[in-house]
């Protein structure tokens, strides 16, 4: 399975991951977000989360002693569901550990583009932060949007933990699937 999933990886995203040591299979994409949750986060850092959001991020974020900054999304005049690049910017502090991302999103359906995806980037890099990037939707896109995975950006291979799983896009979500694939540093953190 580990080295089904790497192959899923670079097919669809040409992402290379070794499947000894950079794929985790998880009881469901949900394991996978708490163990890095849990695995990663402090008492007391933030973690910086657009919103709304799945309701898991906000009991794993708490559980670990973390804050949830929300960064909320709102529809534009078009209906799609958009963040603003200032409240971004500005939801940053010292205690800034890390940026939830979810894209395609749940529950608003947004897909972000490669603008928004690249300013989540250019902050994470410059305030050394790490992205976990729920990517369970990733093959269930519509109207001409394009998924685009977080560590397919310059720069965001090695601070970005993909989580994914088989259950939204094979319809099969009772059978928990889940992965995460990461550099061996922050898997070893999500293992814990």
């Amino acid at each position: 399975l580990r080295l089904a999933i790497s192959e899923h990886q670079q097919r669809f995203w040409g992402l290379p991951y070794d499947p000894d040591t950079e794929v985790l299979v998880t009881m469901g994409a949900t394991e996978a977000l708490a163990g890095a949750l849990l695995g990663m986060l402090n008492t007391g850092d933030e973690v910086i989360v657009f919103e709304p959001l799945f309701d898991t991020y906000a009991a794993c974020i708490a559980l670990a002693g973390a804050v949830l900054v929300p960064v909320t999304l709102r529809p534009n005049e078009a209906g799609r569901w958009e963040f603003d690049p200032d409240q971004l910017r500005s939801a940053v502090t010292t205690r800034t550990r890390m940026i939830l991302l979810n894209s395609p999103h749940n529950p608003a359906g947004t897909v972000f583009t490669r603008d928004e995806l690249q300013l989540v980037a250019d902050i994470a890099i410059d305030h050394d932060l790490i992205v976990v990037s729920d990517e369970v939707y990733e093959h269930l896109t519509f109207d001409g949007a394009v998924h685009i995975p977080m560590a397919t950006l310059p720069g965001m291979r090695e601070r970005t933990v993909t989580i994914s799983s088989g259950g939204k896009s094979f319809n099969t979500t009772g059978w928990k699937i889940g992965w995460a694939c990461a550099p061996p540093p922050l898997l070893n953190a999500v293992r814990m």
